[in-house]
């Protein structure tokens, strides 16, 4: 996870800006201040940002340990715009390749130490070093080495206390995102052991800066935020306290939700969020376009042979090896369908992996591939698929067009599609079968390449950096999950990721698509909208592109009473909301 938002800015230079909110001015009136509570799943994987998987513990981590930058998506644009947090202000130097950060007066620890850029310096350490193993490690990639290894006392420089410069191999796009990592505090985590770090108890009771502090976890029950008086980073929370109540079953979310017992439940499921929007005066949809996207994964490769380096040659798979199957598979199933059917509003067809929200690198004049199944049976033929048993299924040198599609248990919404798309793909006589698998036995399977054909989902990062899903090398970039492999998109993804500006790339990216939208390596089926429903009571909400709990030390309650106007929440990506 990255920072939270602050506002909107350009990233070129920030000099002397002190208006994220450091000042006495800014801390709420106490009248605003009270509880809101929110529904979550499942309870958090770790209060460490070195380790947190999980969507929400990202989310809570950045309100106790802010980043050196916050981030904000500006949906009209399509890019993230950064804007000062612990870093107060920042230049570049040596052709962009330094960036010199400037940090904000008077931040301390909530054990009275002060925030120095020492803590900084050490918390880039722990995210880099292999003992550590950080899931955030690849951040520091880029980073001055020094002797083929990475030294991030070479890479992060300390100045003074209040200066840290860090020292990038190379000037390119992504240089504040990879900045925009929570801040550690090093007088707590230098002595500790890295090895054992993952486990280490003090995970559990974080120390932090930022406008909430943890005031009690009650493991697989809840988690609670309280406002930290002393924060200026970037201010106290307006909210006295932030409440995540664990609610494993999604029915009884719903409930508490209808009853006002919480606030805030996201992942709404279409038809349910239809139904509140209709019933409920109290509870706003709030239904924001965002990056994720199901499909249907065809392993383009044969499972039986390794997948070896971008020189080597696997075999093409038996069913899925050839552009005109993979073609005929995607115009055979009607993606129109299935979003009307089980999205409606909330979802839009996919293709070509880059969401419609990157406005500059999304290439419009691309059109999904048809719902012909006609054509599609003309390019099964051209392939040499045939019935020529009289079985009504194809097959070809005595191979039938046979294959079992894995899907992750647990999941509605895939298992309907699922049924649905075998029945289409029925209609062309290809047969499928669906077999469900557990999850994490899934996501190991999947990534090993071990299945011909899976329905999974993805989530395209912030950064346009899509080398581990596309790139050739298959040992280096393991969620290229189809094995598809493309000596020109190889080249498209090197130019872009030495770029110094992001949108410089926008020719690149709508060519990466067009390749793409030819070789369908994939299906893919729908943009998910995520669907979130809060008590109109809760105001200054930032839901969108960056999360649910984005910037929730922003967060206040109608003291009123009086149900607040649906403009009281800001999705991050208004122009693209469902009505």
């Amino acid at each position: 996870m990255r920072s939270g938002v602050c506002s909107a800015l350009p990233i070129v230079l920030l000099l002397g800006f002190l208006g994220c909110g450091t000042k006495n001015e800014a801390r709420p009136d106490a009248s605003l201040r009270s509880a809101v509570v929110v529904a979550i799943e499942g309870d958090v994987d770790s209060f460490n940002p070195l380790f947190a998987e999980d969507i929400t513990a990202g989310e809570i981590n950045d309100l106790l340990l802010p980043a050196l930058v916050s981030s904000d998506f500006d949906a009209k644009s399509g890019q993230l715009n950064y804007a000062p947090l612990l870093a107060r202000s920042w230049e570049y130097a040596h052709q962009h390749r330094d960036i010199i950060f400037h940090l904000v007066p008077g931040a301390r620890w909530t054990d009275g130490q002060p925030v120095t850029a020492r803590d900084v310096q050490l918390s880039f350490e722990l995210y880099g070093d292999p003992e550590v193993a950080s899931v955030r490690q690849a951040s520091v990639d880029n980073l001055r080495p020094t002797s083929g290894n990475q030294d991030i006392r070479r890479g992060i420089e300390v100045k003074d206390d209040s200066t840290v410069v860090f020292h990038f191999v190379k000037a390119y796009a992504g240089q504040l995102f990879d900045a925009g990592l929570p801040i550690l505090p090093a007088h707590i985590f230098q002595e500790r052991s890295r090895k054992t770090l993952r486990t280490d108890p003090v995970n559990k009771t974080p120390v932090g800066f930022g406008p909430f502090t943890l005031s009690r976890w009650t493991a697989l029950q809840e988690i609670v935020l309280q406002a930290n008086p002393e924060s200026v980073v970037p201010y106290p929370a307006k909210l006295s306290r932030l409440i995540f109540r664990v609610i494993p079953d999604y029915r009884t979310r719903l409930a508490q939700l209808e009853s006002g017992e919480v606030d805030l439940v996201s992942g709404l499921r279409p038809e349910d969020a239809d139904r509140i929007a209709r019933e409920s005066n109290q509870v706003e949809i709030i239904s924001t376009p965002g990056r994720d996207y199901d499909f249907l994964g065809w392993n383009n490769i044969d499972t039986g042979t390794p997948a070896g380096s971008p020189g080597a040659k696997p075999k093409p798979h038996r069913l899925f090896g050839a552009r005109n199957v993979r073609q005929a598979l995607t115009m055979a199933i009607n993606r129109e369908e299935l979003v009307h059917a089980y999205l409606g509003t909330h979802g839009q067809v996919a293709f070509g992996g880059i969401s419609p929200l990157f406005r500059w690198a999304y290439n419009d004049s691309l059109k999904p591939l048809p719902y012909d199944p006609q054509r599609a049976r003309l390019l099964l033929e051209q392939e040499g698929w045939k019935d020529t048993d009289g079985d009504g299924i194809l097959d070809k040198d005595t191979m039938r067009f046979s294959f079992v599609l894995k899907v992750p248990a647990g999941s509605q919404l895939r298992t309907v599609v699922a049924t649905a798309v075998q029945q289409q793909l029925r209609q062309i006589h290809i047969d499928m079968r669906i077999e469900q698998v557990e999850r994490a036995t899934f996501w190991q399977d999947v990534t090993a390449r071990k299945y011909d054909a899976f329905l999974a989902g993805f989530s395209v990062p912030l950064q346009m950096q899509l080398e581990d899903l596309w790139g050739s090398d298959l040992d280096k970039h393991p969620f290229n999950l189809t094995g598809f492999r493309d000596a020109r998109i190889d080249k498209i993804l090197a130019a872009a990721g030495i770029l110094s500006t992001e949108t410089d790339g926008a020719a690149l990216w709508k060519e990466f698509q067009k390749i793409i939208q030819e070789e369908q390596p994939c299906t893919f089926l729908y943009w998910i909208n995520n669907i979130v429903a809060v008590n109109r009571r809760v105001h200054g909400t930032h839901i969108g592109v960056l999360g649910t709990n984005h910037r929730a030390w922003e967060w206040h309650i109608d003291t009123v009473g009086q149900a607040g106007a649906a403009s009281s929440h800001k999705p991050a990506d208004a122009p693209f909301a469902s009505e």
